[in-house]
């Protein structure tokens, strides 16, 4: 059971949603994240690994939809349109169903003689309460449980006819390591909330950083909190639960070209209540530190490295959580003005999927005056940017408007990612 599982969640949830279904392009990767959208391969120009095997993909939506052993059983293990030609039985079944939006298939056997065989058909982990089978217009009785397989062995005759009913209802699914960060299923579809047109790729520079707004709800059945939309299959709307406003979510393979979060913080009102307490904290904080400082460099843009001379070895560009950073194995440096007048402060936003080693000297002046290696940090705190302030002592900066800070990876491991060096005055600093 738990291939067909997964062979369902994969083809609706995954495959499907990664083709453009316009133009037929198909993406590079395909984020299921917050406040993020699907980022196409272009028609002409890119041939990625990813584009071949999206080929591939879509050439096989028919795999895994039935198996056989010899002629004596047949299972169907996903309800899509299709037509199986079992040779070793001679028998043809043939599959018509509204599914995934709708809730009822049918399967009718083609056969010049009856023939003996057990037809075992999937009752999926999701369909509950309303699920029924019928062979011929006569309901089956004693059904087994959900996530197994309803077994019928009988000598099947031409035109006989299975009909079922797969009832949809929604869910939740949590993150494991974060019960409050949670997707949103319909039966298997996993739904995908609708926030507004995708950014043009041509234009990341001035993509924002991704976000999703959060949901507060005071502890009731997702049922409760998010309505059918009228006149709309599959799609649903939150209903009093939107921070700003109510969210349109539809099966994720419906929003091409649109920005989209698939999964979503899911507030008590009290839990709400010390959350927004502690972002308003973070940005008093930012708007105090804003407010001390004299230079901020963006790593990884192009114009701000320009500005601030960024010279290095080994490094690279690159973008988490729709902002710009650098990191590497190698070093960077950029030169940074200050104040002679007062103390300095070295402000580093550090950030990155934290998945390889990272260790560092921070040098200013050819001197170090830090090392750094990533803390260990909370689950919250691993999705979230951290700057840290590092104390420039005085004598390197003595007679001078502006110092070279350098980042050196240690130890051979990575530098990481950084993702924006500022000065700024200490006695103003958070």
């Amino acid at each position: 059971m738990r291939y067909a599982d997964f062979h369902e969640r994969a083809l609706f949830n995954h495959i499907l949603a990664s083709q453009d279904p316009k133009d037929g392009t198909v993406t590079y990767m395909l984020p299921v994240g917050r406040g993020v959208q699907h980022e196409y391969q272009r028609m002409f120009e890119d041939f990625t690994c990813c584009v071949g095997t999206s080929m591939e993909s879509h050439a096989l939506h028919g795999a895994g939809i039935y198996y056989y052993k010899g002629s004596e059983e047949f299972w169907i293990g996903l309800y899509a349109p299709s037509i199986a030609k079992w040779d070793s039985a001679g028998v043809e079944v043939e599959t018509t169903t509204d599914f995934p939006i709708g809730s009822s298939a049918s399967v009718k056997i083609r056969t010049m003689t009856p023939k003996q065989f057990t037809l075992a058909l999937r009752r999926p982990y999701w369909a509950g309460d309303g699920f029924s089978v019928k062979v011929n217009g006569q309901l089956v009785k004693d059904l087994p449980p959900a996530d197994s397989y309803v077994k019928i062995n009988r000598a099947w005759r031409q035109g006989d006819t299975v009909e079922l009913n797969l009832p949809k209802v929604l869910r939740t699914e949590p993150l494991p390591d974060d019960p409050g960060r949670m997707a949103f299923l319909w039966g298997p579809l996993v739904l995908a909330g609708d926030l507004g047109p995708d950014v043009r790729q041509d234009d990341e520079e001035n993509m924002p950083a991704p976000s999703a707004p959060a949901l507060v709800v005071a502890k009731k059945p997702v049922e409760q909190f998010l309505k059918p939309e009228a006149g709309k299959p599959g799609w649903f709307k939150t209903s009093n639960v939107g921070l700003s406003h109510d969210i349109e979510f539809a099966p994720f393979y419906e929003l091409p070209r649109r920005k989209y979060a698939v999964y979503w913080d899911v507030f008590t009102p009290e839990a709400w209540s010390k959350r927004s307490a502690e972002y308003k904290a973070e940005q008093e904080k930012q708007q105090k530190l804003q407010a001390a400082t004299i230079a901020l460099a963006q790593p990884g843009e192009m114009q701000s490295e320009r500005d601030f001379n960024e010279q290095g070895e080994d490094s690279a560009p690159l973008l988490w959580r729709g902002r710009h950073g650098r990191g590497g194995k190698g070093w960077f440096s950029f030169d940074m003005p200050v104040e002679n007048s007062r103390p300095i402060a070295l402000w580093v936003t550090f950030g990155g999927d934290r998945w390889r080693k990272s260790t560092l000297d921070i040098l200013v002046e050819g001197k170090k005056i830090a090392d750094h290696a990533e803390p260990h940090l909370s689950p919250d705190q691993e999705k979230q940017f951290v700057d840290i302030s590092y104390v420039i002592p005085p004598e390197l900066m003595a007679g001078k408007s502006k110092v070279t800070v350098r980042f050196q990876a240690t130890d051979g491991n990575d530098i990481g990612a950084i993702f924006g060096v500022r000065t700024a005055r200490a006695d103003q600093t958070p």
